[in-house]
This record gives C-alpha cells, structure tokens and sequence, in this order.
C-alpha cells in the first residue's frame, strides 16, 4: 500500500504546479536544495527530497499554553492507531534516563508515505510538579511523562487542511509543569528598604474564559499587550469580592510578563509608597512592574480624606507623570472597595490600562468549571466564587484539588 500511494504521489508531483515540486531535477542537485547535515541530527528536508521530489511545506505544533508540553507517548499511539502507521518503519534515535532509569525514544521521524513526515525532536522526561488534567497515562510511574515542546509536520501542499486538523489535535495532547518565575518583593530593615526574592508558581489555567468569563479575555489580552511593551508605563485596577479569584489571576499574570523586574508591594507595605525615601528606591529599578496587593487604603479620594495621601500623588506620577515618562514602571493594583471610592484621577484615559472588576461565575460557568476539576455539578445550584467552586468539600488544611492548585476562600 505505502508503494502505490508513494507511486501516486510521484506521478502527481511531475504534473504539479507546486513551486515546491521539482520532478525533473537529478538527485545530486535535488538534495544540495537541503540544509547541510548536522551531526547528530536527522537530514529530514533531504529525505523528503529525496522520497517525494519536492520541497516540503512545514507545519510547527506546540501546545497552546506556555507552561504546556507535548506528550510525545500519546501522539505516537495516535500516529500508529488512528492513522494507521507502522512504527517499525520510523526512523528514531534512542537516550538513557538515570532518574527514571529507562532508555527511551528521544527523537523519532514518521513517514507516512502519502507526502507527509512527522518529526518529534528532543524528547524527555519531565517529572517534577506535573499537572495532568488531560488524564494522560504517564510512561513511566505516576509522574514520569515523556514529553516534547514541539513536532514539525513536513507535507505536500495538498495535505494543507488535514496538516492543520493534525496539529489541532496534537496540541491537546499535554502534561502541564507547574513553571515559577521570580517576585521581588518589598522589605526595609534599618538600612532602608530592599528586594527579597520568591518563586511564584504559575496556576494552571488552560482557559480564561472559563474562570473568569468570556468578557475577561480581551481585558487580559490588552493587559498582557501593554505590560509587555519596552517602554511602557501606566496602571491595572483589579477588585472585587474576596474569592473572586484576583491574586489567583496575578500569579498567572506574571508569567505571562517578559523581560520586566517584577516587584511585590504586599499588603503591610503597602503604605510605604508615600514615604519620601520610597521612589528613590524604585528608582533602581526602570521598566519594572509594581504589584500592589490590598492598596484600598493608597488609592482613595484625596477629596474624600481629611489628610491627603502623598501615595495617591506618587501613584499618579509613577503611572503618568515626569517620573512615569522616566521610569517607565506600570502598576497593578488590587482592591476590595467600591471603584466609586477610589481616586478619579487613576481612572483618566491615557494613565488607565484597565479596570475590571472581579465577581461570582454565574451558575452555567459555575457547573462547567466544577465539572471540568472533577466535581460534578449536583452542588452547583447558585453562582459561585472560585474559591467556592475549588473548595467544594475540602477543609482548610487541604492545599490541592485534582492536581490543581486551590484557591483559599482568603485569596482576593
């Protein structure tokens, strides 16, 4: 079967359009088109060449979310059972584990002998904190799953539509590892202040939408786009009611910001921002994001209190003043009062870069999520908060529901 279908495709490369497909070329020159041969690694470009007499086109796979990767076991299963390939015929390259005390497949090329080549390069074992939602069988233990970034899927032309089909469906096939990034968070001695160091692991949310609403996603994509500008500055004003899921929202934030000093003001710190000596610390640290948790007390109505707060003003001019245009530091803030108490002056256009306020999934969004975590839906019956819907039957102590991190009802 692999010779007819491989026949086919020949005679129709000698009649194609393709400006990839080059019947006609001798061998010597077909294969000097290819990218010269690395040791060690696969000429895979040059085998296609080689086989089908044409350049291929490329389809790069990855999983959807940054902390996902590929499960190399369960798309090879899929590649030989749903697509019906012999494994025996693929090339691939073989490695030990010492942890796992394994050998195992770490490279391996699939033709499939119709003008379409599946490469899964560098793969390996990840263990450590996996989050497997998916319910993958892991290869080795209950932790072991061996894993890629990415697979390339060489093809003809033709094959476009059932390329991309392919890929959609690989990318659902993950693990989860639980990535941490670096806080810096605010502390002062006798000294003066300085930065302490925590790592953060990042949650595992596969669907914003689901946590939080369809209307928060362009809210996150804005917020992601501006914090990730070189040169940026202004301010995020996240609140709501206690468990609606804020802080869980920052730790995923953070890992969505690059190249950007990350510095924590906690809540016992916050009041800090109005000292005098507080904005030459800051000053160290340019094109940096400043995270207020709990800053009620910072950012109300200067027109409402008997002594205005120099934190408002500080705010202000590290969001969009002289010192903003500077320093380019942006601020997210996280509150539990009513937007109408806070200061207007945080909310004029060209200093905001969002305001959304954090509240219960209604009962629909509310069974969804329930159930995707495993709960079932027989006690969804009113909109919940995330922790109410994380913490369905936990006790306190409990720090973990199905693989996911929970959500204490204290967590703003």
């Amino acid at each position: 079967m692999p010779e007819k279908i491989e026949m086919t495709t020949n005679e129709q490369n000698k009649k194609s359009t393709y400006v990839g497909a080059l019947p006609d070329m001798p061998m010597e020159a077909l294969l000097s088109l290819g990218p010269p041969n690395n040791c060690g690694t696969v000429p895979t470009i040059r085998l296609f060449l080689a086989k089908y007499h044409a350049f291929p086109c490329t389809l790069l796979c990855a999983a959807d979310d940054t902390s996902a990767l590929l499960h190399t076991t369960t798309i090879v299963d899929y590649i030989r059972d749903e697509l019906k390939h012999d494994l025996h015929t693929d090339r691939i390259s073989r490695n030990y584990n010492r942890q796992a005390k394994q050998i195992y497949i770490d490279s391996r090329l699939s033709d499939l002998g119709n003008g379409i080549m599946i490469e899964i390069a560098d793969s390996y074992f990840c263990h450590d904190d996996v989050q497997n939602p998916n319910k993958l069988k892991p290869d080795h233990s209950d932790d072991y799953f061996l894993v890629a970034s990415q697979v390339t899927i060489y093809y003809l032309p033709e094959h476009d539509t059932f390329v991309q089909d392919l890929a959609m469906r690989f990318s659902k096939m993950t693990i989860f590892s639980s990535k941490s990034c670096t806080l810096n968070m605010v502390c002062r001695n006798q000294h003066g202040y300085y930065l302490t160091s925590i790592n953060i692991k990042k949650p595992l949310i596969t669907d914003l939408a689901l946590h939080y609403g369809k209307n928060f996603v362009p809210v996150h994509e804005k917020i992601i786009k501006n914090l990730n500008k070189k040169e940026g500055k202004g301010i995020v004003l996240l609140h709501g009611i206690p468990g609606s899921g804020k802080t869980h929202y920052i730790r995923y934030l953070i890992h969505e910001i690059e190249e950007k000093t990350l510095v924590y003001v906690p809540p016992d710190m916050a009041k800090e921002i109005s000292s005098p000596e507080f904005l030459p610390f800051l000053m160290q640290y340019q094109n940096s994001v400043l995270i207020i948790e709990d800053a009620e007390n910072i950012i109300k109505d200067r027109n409402e209190c008997l002594i205005p707060s120099q934190a408002v003003a500080n705010l202000l001019n590290l969001s969009d003043g002289l010192l903003g245009d500077a320093m380019h530091q942006q601020i997210i803030a996280t509150f539990n009062c009513d937007l109408t108490k806070i200061d207007p002056a945080l909310l004029r256009k060209g200093r905001l870069i969002a305001n959304y306020e954090f509240n219960e999934l209604d009962t629909e969004s509310s069974k969804i999520l329930s159930d995707k975590l495993g709960f079932g839906t027989e006690n969804i019956t009113v909109p919940m908060t995330l922790a109410e819907i994380y913490n369905q039957g936990e006790s306190s102590e409990e720090s973990t529901v199905n693989g996911h991190e929970s959500i204490t009802n204290e967590e703003k």
